[in-house]
């Protein structure tokens, strides 16, 4: 066979040869722009992480819990990012979402109200709005905005206290009022200081004293009320209501006080679910319930010592609440307890802490840290934060033997819960907001 008649296979081998390097090329091209594609889209959702929202008092479901173990035990000058001074004095809590800050403050010799954004990576004030409040009676530990607001994507939901009756009004992120609507009637000789909370479009208000009382759930968007279940007056509860689980189809939202005990509500429809523990909730109810280990941590006390805390297995439509364990030396009565991991913390208001077993109670450590508390502890990443009075922050170790890493110093006095985003820490102090975290190097 000659030349000429080999080169047709030879043209066609060349060919097919071609299109595989092309289909192969093609392929790699195709695979770069899914790697890249993967890559961008892991990029955003780490730049979505990063905005994280603390929405209401103590963050998510009133856990006080935050995974990232970015804050420093010890502190030096360096980890005040920014301290802005504040035109009022309050005890509630920042509550965060996206790149704002929000707080109420009040005047302390006026009771004028204060509602004010901040922008979180600087601190700088972006509005403040204003409500005139008069003054009323208030126990000299209390303040008049003790109150921690709620926070969702489109509004901010504040409560405050004016001639017996409680307020609740909801702003946009602008800080313009969108809709104000009457609570109820409250009484209470030591002040006000009860705190929403925001579940889908519903905001729920606990309002239990000595007046009469209900819990009432308002439409997020027109403020119309959708639900109310009403509540015998008695003690004053200032427990903020958590829900059974935050992932549930159908919420469960979870309330104590003395006038009902610890009670589960259909968080749609107010309907009663189940309930229990009147008797053994008989005192103020100021530590807010939380849901840990498939348990119910609920308690009271007065006088500035716990009576109890009841670890509860959940009932259903057909079975009542159990018992599983209760704890009452070392029992807290303003300071919430911390769950970590397997362990349970609670961190006395004359700072004594103790640290249980979360499923059997079992005492593992008690020591005294020292101070007065009146803030609840977090748990951030394997450590325990502890807030006095005095503005000294005790930092331990989240674990089975007692371990002191830190003492900081605020020098400002301190009665709020502090709250948590973006790696960093923000306490409020009597006058100043404090942003603490790690410096980032460019």
């Amino acid at each position: 066979m000659n030349t000429f008649s080999r080169r047709p296979r030879v043209l066609a081998c060349i060919t097919r040869f071609r299109a595989l390097f092309e289909l192969r090329a093609l392929a790699a091209v195709r695979e770069t722009y899914r790697i890249v594609g993967v890559l961008a889209i892991v990029a955003w959702g780490s730049r979505a992480a990063l905005a994280e929202n603390w929405d209401r008092f103590r963050g998510p479901n009133g856990g006080g819990q935050y995974a990232n173990d970015s804050i420093p035990s010890i502190w030096q000058p360096e980890n005040i990012l920014w301290k802005k001074s504040l035109d009022g004095v309050g005890h509630g809590s920042p509550v965060i979402w996206g790149d704002k800050l929000f707080l109420m403050s009040a005047d302390p010799t006026t009771g004028t109200q204060l509602i004010a954004a901040y922008e979180l990576d600087s601190g700088t004030l972006l509005w403040q709005e204003q409500y005139d409040v008069p003054p009323h009676h208030i126990n000299k530990l209390n303040s008049y905005a003790s109150s921690t607001p709620a926070v969702d994507a489109h509004r901010l939901y504040v409560l405050w206290f004016r001639e017996g009756q409680v307020t609740l009004a909801a702003l946009d992120h602008a800080g313009h009022e969108v809709w104000r609507r009457d609570v109820g009637p409250f009484e209470e000789e030591h002040g006000f200081g009860i705190s929403p909370v925001v579940v889908g479009n519903l905001v729920y208000v606990a309002c239990v004293s000595e007046a009469p009382s209900a819990i009432t759930a308002f439409d997020t968007q027109s403020g119309e009320v959708r639900w109310q279940v009403p509540r015998e007056p008695g003690t004053t509860a200032f427990s903020t209501p958590c829900l059974l689980d935050p992932n549930a189809p159908k919420p469960i939202l979870l309330t104590t006080s003395t006038s009902a005990g610890l009670s589960a509500l259909d968080a749609s429809t107010g309907n009663l679910l189940w309930h229990g523990f009147k008797e053994e909730l008989s005192q103020r109810c100021v530590a807010s319930p939380i849901v840990a280990g498939g348990l119910i941590f609920a308690g009271c006390g007065q006088g500035g010592n716990g009576k109890l805390l009841l670890a509860v297995q959940p009932g259903d439509a057909n079975t009542p609440p159990q018992e599983v364990y209760r704890l009452g030396r070392g029992s807290a009565q303003v300071p919430t307890p911390i769950a970590a991991g397997d362990l349970l913390f609670v961190w006395h208001d004359r700072g004594i802490v103790s640290c249980f077993d979360l499923a059997t109670g079992e005492q593992h450590w008690r020591e005294r840290v020292g101070g007065d508390f009146h803030s609840s502890p977090v748990c951030i990443g394997n450590r325990v934060f502890g807030f006095s009075r005095t503005g000294q922050v005790v930092v331990l170790a989240a674990a089975k033997q007692f371990q002191l890493l830190a003492r900081n110093e605020l020098d400002e006095n301190c009665h709020a819960t502090p709250a948590l985003a973006n790696h960093r820490l923000f306490v409020r102090t009597e006058h100043s907001l404090f942003c603490i975290g790690t410096p980032t190097t460019e």
